[in-house]
């Protein structure tokens, strides 16, 4: 089920008071309207109806696929909160997969990953190597996947960091991505493994290096 709590929210911007309600869980399987919403960006949205701001209200959040037995947990407020957190849910008695995210957009990208039916942490050695082979070679750059178009055997990629406007985008052979992550099943998470990141891949592939 859904947990959901009234709170006040002030408008950043004209600093009108709104009372909202704040999804904290959703159950994909009773609530895809509410996974709908996360994957729109309107999930948890201020809409000042005073300015017209739109503004995101990021909070602790737990999405749960029970069909595919997937957890991701939002957890705000830094690196002790995660922690915590990563020993909660270890001791929760939960089975499948688990991740732990430091917001909203990083679990949408792992929601839509989930749906394309691609592995994360294949995916976020794809980004490391991918970004590499870029002119900047800026490892820190955001790259986030976007889509799967699967009748041109293209994966999206979107760089929403990279200029004003609207963010450039790059594509990926498919079947480069799918090869990959057999190659690299050695460097699967284990299940203690809650948070995949580019930190996680950047230290998987320098221990390969190292190997």
């Amino acid at each position: 089920m859904s947990v959901k709590t009234q709170v006040t929210v002030t408008c950043p911007d004209c600093k009108a008071e709104h009372q909202l309600e704040l999804a904290r869980s959703l159950n994909t399987r009773e609530q895809p309207e509410l996974k709908a919403k996360l994957l729109a960006g309107t999930l948890n949205l201020l809409v000042c109806g005073a300015c017209g701001r739109r503004a995101p209200l990021e909070g602790d959040f737990l999405f749960h696929d029970p069909d595919r037995q997937y957890f991701c947990q939002v957890v705000v407020g830094g690196e002790l909160k995660m922690e915590k957190a990563a020993r909660d849910f270890s001791h929760s008695g939960a089975t499948g997969t688990l991740r732990l995210v430091p917001s909203l957009n990083a679990l949408v990208e792992k929601v839509k990953l989930l749906d394309a039916g691609l592995e994360d942490w294949a995916v976020e050695l794809a980004k490391v190597l991918l970004l590499s082979s870029l002119p900047q070679h800026d490892l820190n750059q955001v790259l986030l996947f976007d889509a799967v178009d699967r009748a041109a055997a293209l994966v999206r990629w979107v760089l929403p960091g990279a200029s004003q406007g609207t963010p450039p985008v790059l594509h990926s052979a498919l079947d480069k991505l799918v090869e990959s992550t057999g190659h690299w099943s050695s460097l699967a998470p284990g299940k203690g493994e809650l948070r995949i990141d580019r930190l996680w891949a950047v230290t998987a592939l320098s221990k390969v290096a190292q190997a």
